[in-house]
């Protein structure tokens, strides 16, 4: 754990540097917001001294102080962050992204809370020491008495709501009423990451840093302001434009600059194409982030009768190894249980656990059960359920709070994970008002919700880069 007097100095820097702003936004109307002061958290932290395997810098970023609520009058389609309204909830992924860009702030678009935002808060609220509740329970943390202080304002509109920011300060981010409100229970928020098949693709950023662009042709490419420079692996993919380009080797010359060399042009089926100095790149790494589960690709089109296939792209979740006798595959609507296994072919058993086989085409993802899952609706894809144990520690996942390994739960992190295998699915955190000793610090993280999904127990809130 952290030594008293780091501790006690990161304490400081956070309570010191937090402070809550009313801003007046361009169009003529008031939101609050909480800056999040910059702040470490040292190596080896939590996790028994695992996790983080290095230090985190966290936070310089403004995060509504109160979940979304719709603006009166004209503007309706504003977000505002306000005490005592009615959370916005029954929206998607999407509106909500769209509804937060609609928010400008001298000019600045705020933006719905990536991961890293909101696991920010979470790690803030857990440095400093505070036991955070909030509405888990219709109206109250479970683990509060029913005294009248110790619930939120009813929302008359939705049992088991209440309205924002008006329970306890137990229920602020730092236990004081200059705090982040409703991270715990209440709506869950949405959050702006998705995953395809069990896959989440993280992004980090460079530019193209050549006078003359680059031709379709060129095989080596020079970048300046890259992002996370450190992490950026010794080979891998890129994207420019809709060009993927697969590199072989990167010369890390300054904290901020590179060199790719051996770069194939046009991978991925996608066409080789110019690109103009300063044009955006994106580095792209794969992440399964199914625990003790994995995903890849058919290699080509498979009938509704064929016993083997073989794969490509396989992305490993934690702990897991490869596919194995005996695993059980989610292949869209169907699942296959695995009877052999030869370099990257699979004999299988199909329509296994009363789900139909069905044709397959090349490309397809399909995904590995983890032993957590539960398997109850084949068909429409397992699912899984846990508290989680301990966290991610790769260097673009930890700041994530992504889980490692879920079971029965520990006291580190506290909070439950859901996830299911197939699809498309979007994050959303915090818990809502009925989910009890599921949510109780922030961390728990839902990836079983289609972005498409309008419901009354998912809102969202925005955030403000500086």
């Amino acid at each position: 754990m952290i030594k008293d007097l780091s501790l006690k100095a990161i304490r400081e820097q956070i309570t010191s540097g937090m402070r809550d702003v009313t801003f007046v936004t361009d169009d003529g109307g008031t939101t609050e917001m909480v800056y999040i002061p910059k702040f470490t958290i040292p190596a080896g932290a939590y996790d028994g001294g695992a996790f983080p395997a290095e230090a985190l810098n966290l936070g310089g970023f403004f995060i509504d102080k109160y979940q979304c609520s719709h603006q009166t009058g004209d503007n309706a389609n504003i977000p505002v962050s306000l005490p005592g309204r009615i959370p916005w909830a029954n929206v998607n992924q999407t509106e909500a992204k769209t509804a937060c860009a609609a928010r400008l702030i001298n000019g600045v678009a705020c933006h719905l809370p990536t991961m890293k935002e909101w696991a920010t808060v979470c790690f803030l609220t857990k440095l400093l020491g505070h036991d955070i509740h909030g509405n888990n329970n219709y109206g109250k943390d479970y683990r509060d008495s029913n005294a009248w202080g110790n619930y939120g304002v009813p929302d008359k509109t939705c049992d088991g709501r209440v309205l924002t920011g008006t329970g306890p300060v137990s229920w602020s981010c730092d236990g004081t009423s200059k705090g982040v409100f409703d991270i715990v229970g209440n709506v869950w928020e949405w959050m702006d990451f998705n995953i395809t098949d069990g896959i989440y693709t993280h992004k980090k950023t460079a530019l193209i840093n050549d006078a003359d662009g680059i031709t379709a042709v060129d095989t080596t490419i020079t970048l300046d302001t890259v992002e996370d420079i450190d992490a950026w692996p010794e080979t891998g993919l890129i994207l420019i434009g809709s060009e993927y380009i697969t590199y072989g080797a990167i010369d890390k010359q300054t904290s901020t600059t590179a060199v790719l060399s051996g770069c194939t042009r046009g991978a991925k089926s996608s066409t080789a194409a110019t690109h103009a100095n300063d044009v955006t790149v994106y580095q792209l790494t794969d992440y399964c982030v199914i625990p003790g589960g994995a995903t890849a690709y058919l290699t080509a089109d498979i009938s509704a009768s064929a016993t083997s296939f073989a794969f490509s792209g396989l992305v490993n979740g934690p702990d897991n190894d490869g596919f194995a006798v005996g695993d059980t595959l989610q292949m869209g609507t169907e699942q296959a249980v695995v009877t052999a296994v030869e370099s990257n072919t699979l004999t299988v058993s199909r329509g296994a656990n009363g789900s139909t086989a069905i044709a397959h085409s090349t490309g397809d993802g399909f995904t590995k059960i983890s032993p957590q899952m539960n398997n109850s609706d084949p068909a429409g894809d397992a699912y899984q359920y846990a508290k989680i144990n301990t966290m991610r520690f790769e260097s673009d996942l930890a700041p994530l709070a992504l889980p490692k390994a879920v079971g029965v739960g520990t006291e580190e992190w506290k909070d439950g994970f859901w996830i299911r295998s197939k699809g498309s699915r979007a994050a959303i955190r915090g818990g809502n008002w009925n989910v009890g000793g599921n949510a109780r610090s922030g961390f728990y993280l839902s990836l079983y919700d289609a972005p498409s999904d309008r419901l009354a127990y998912i809102g969202f809130r925005a955030a403000l880069s500086i």
